[in-house]
């Protein structure tokens, strides 16, 4: 692998970390959202949505974590 392909390879990863980071966080963010509107006592609906962001932003942050892994095994750097 040349150098050039390498540090092609490197933005595809770190782009690829930077997309699964705003999806992290725009998860977090309904998640906030719905836990601000929720104040007053919890309806099954709102539970049920509450359930289901929960497992949303779970679900962004693993992608995350999975991203980061793969950059640092690629650096050949251990992960903190």
């Amino acid at each position: 692998m040349s150098l050039i392909a390498t540090d092609e390879y490197l933005t595809e990863l770190v782009s690829d970390l930077s997309v699964a980071f705003r999806m992290y966080s725009n998860e977090a963010v309904n998640l906030r959202t719905l836990l601000a509107r929720s104040r007053a006592p919890v309806s099954p609906e709102i539970s049920y949505a509450l359930q289901k962001q929960c497992v949303a932003e779970v679900q962004a942050f693993e992608e995350y974590l999975n991203r980061k892994e793969e950059i640092f095994a690629y650096l050949n750097v251990e992960s903190r």
